[in-house]
């Protein structure tokens, strides 16, 4: 409860600090209200305490590669192999957790006997998971097909 209730502190405040940015991103702040509405609905019903903070664990465990990769560009390592290094990991942590685990989890939750609002929060951040998801297979294409493409010398 204790871990579920900073978890909700912590995404109220980062949503705050994401309606600050020059251009609110839709998809993020869908993902914050959907995240802060599940975990709090978890802890006013007392409900699925150990299927939310196993999302904890699905949705944040490529978050080290994805902060990697932005302090990568902001230190100007943005077309580097260490960077392409950085983007391959955290797609393939993203694609191993949000569309392995998460589906999974989804359908546990989804099958058990847990209040309307949890399950749709579920099935929200699953869906909100799968659009990033098509989002990054995008990027590492381009990446790896702009590699790929020769130079012109002139």
């Amino acid at each position: 409860m204790e871990t579920l209730a900073m978890t909700l502190s912590y995404m109220i405040y980062d949503l705050v600090c994401c309606l600050f940015d020059k251009r609110v991103k839709l998809d993020n702040a869908i993902h914050h209200l959907v995240s802060i509405v599940g975990i709090g609905a978890g802890l006013a019903y007392k409900k699925c305490g150990s299927e939310m903070v196993a999302a904890l664990w699905i949705t944040e465990i490529s978050s080290p590669f994805l902060h990697t990769r932005e302090l990568l560009k902001e230190f100007g390592y943005k077309d580097t192999d260490l960077n392409l290094a950085a983007d391959i990991l955290f797609a393939v942590t993203f694609t191993f957790a949000r569309m392995g685990g998460g589906p999974y989890l989804a359908y546990v939750t989804l099958a058990a006997s847990n209040p309307f609002v949890i399950k749709v929060m579920a099935l929200g951040l699953q869906l909100v998971s799968a659009f990033w998801f098509y989002k990054i297979a995008a990027m590492v294409k381009y990446k790896l097909t702009k590699r790929t493409v020769p130079k012109n010398v002139a």
